[in-house]
């Protein structure tokens, strides 16, 4: 796909649903661990920020994962990424692995400097940012905090305009309950995360660690935050990608805010739900890649 060829504006727009890898079901990549020299402790007002740097180059990506999930979530897309020349940045949300801090009274944009706090940790003054479904949010408060310091933006599962139905939502609460038992959760993450066909992909996920306390902490800091603080996301290029099974963060969101937003691109990927990072990996960083490699050489 010629990501150039997206181009959108307020009142045209094109989407274009990618062409599925081989027969929809996505084999997952291995659990990548994080080798110790990738390990960055960032220490910010009394805070620690567990980071983990991939690769080399002249551009940084710095990626956010979903509610309540850890970096390790996003670990080979950005090892992947990374392998490209682009240097890719994952990290711990607060009440995840060594990263701490308070969980409560947050809103998205304390999210969000916890984002900034890791670019000026790393030097960097302008970055790539990237979310995935909740990470998306944190990403546009921090591009709409200082949106000069934005190269692009890129939403992995855009969400929070048109709300999921209400079933989806009743099981979505439940989700949350930091008193769910284990076996639930994986049953949970199985039906709201994945396609059907693709619920054996949720093992990976309970292998990464379950953290519903942070998810819904997370949650109600989303819920205080007013839509004005982070919802158009800046004004730096964006790449909005929807899984068009998506019952969570359902496509007509992405569909909206490329309709709606200037100087965005729009991407619709099918066979894929909620979770595309496991479902549809290889498509997911082409996407990245071709996009922030396009606008970056727009630049010159």
């Amino acid at each position: 796909m010629n990501v150039r060829a997206l181009t959108l504006t307020a009142t045209r727009w094109i989407m274009v649903v990618v062409a599925a890898i081989s027969t929809y079901g996505i084999a997952s990549t291995t659990h990548a661990s994080a080798s110790d020299d990738a390990r960055r402790l960032i220490s910010v007002h009394g805070q620690t920020i567990e980071t983990f740097v991939f690769g080399e180059g002249p551009e940084t990506l710095i990626m956010a994962a979903g509610n309540g999930r850890p970096a390790s979530q996003l670990m080979d897309l950005a090892k992947a990424i990374a392998s490209t020349g682009i240097r890719t940045v994952v990290y711990n949300y607060r009440g995840i692995g060594a990263s701490d801090g308070p969980l409560d009274g947050l809103t998205l944009v304390d999210y969000g400097n916890d984002v900034w706090a890791i670019a000026d940790a790393l030097g960097v003054q302008k970055v790539h940012l990237a979310g995935k479904t909740y990470g998306n949010r944190v990403m546009r408060a921090a591009s709409q905090t200082k949106p000069d310091r934005v190269a692009t933006i890129i939403l992995v599962g855009a969400g929070g305009e048109v709300l999921p139905s209400e079933e989806t939502m009743a099981l979505y609460k439940r989700y949350l309950d930091p008193d769910v038992p284990k076996s639930e959760w994986l049953s949970l993450q199985a039906q709201l995360m994945y396609a059907p066909g693709n619920e054996h992909l949720a093992e990976k996920d309970a292998g990464e660690g379950e953290f519903p306390a942070v998810a819904a902490a997370e949650a109600r800091a989303s819920d205080a935050t007013p839509k004005e603080a982070w919802s158009t996301g800046g004004t730096a290029p964006m790449l909005a990608i929807t899984c068009l099974l998506d019952r969570v963060a359902v496509p007509e969101n992405a569909f909206n805010i490329s309709r709606t937003r200037p100087n965005t691109w729009l991407a619709g990927l099918p066979g894929c739900g909620h979770n595309m990072i496991n479902e549809q990996p290889e498509e997911l960083r082409r996407l990245i890649v071709g996009f922030i490699q396009a606008r970056s050489s727009a630049k010159k």
